[in-house]
């Protein structure tokens, strides 16, 4: 049971570790991606109205001209990776040892 949950917990944060990998493609790339996860998830009824239809752009915008928030995010995306690595890593090395535990009985 314990091997199962540590799989369970393990395909999640594979799948946000490559997602956090997109940061680092062109922006082009990063649209098409985004746009096709939207697939992936169940349709909603969000009748809600769009508040702002180009806060994308503006966003890239400021990015390109303001290279220290450009910074900073990249580094936040570095140290989520790098968090998101290291629980990947040890969720990894507490399966093989429930493994092990599970072969000697």
């Amino acid at each position: 049971m314990k091997r199962i949950t540590l799989v369970v917990l393990l395909i999640p944060l594979t799948l946000f570790e490559v997602y956090l990998c997109t940061a680092f493609l062109p922006v082009p790339l990063q649209r098409t991606i985004n746009d096709h996860i939207l697939n992936i998830f169940p349709k909603s009824n969000d009748w809600t109205p769009i508040t702002h239809p180009l806060l994308s752009q503006e966003i890239e915008q400021v990015l390109r001209e303001h290279i220290g928030f450009r910074i900073v995010l990249y580094a936040i995306t570095v140290g989520l990776l790098t968090g998101n690595a290291w629980l990947i890593r040890l969720l990894w090395r507490l399966r093989g040892s429930a493994e092990n535990t599970s072969k000697s009985r």
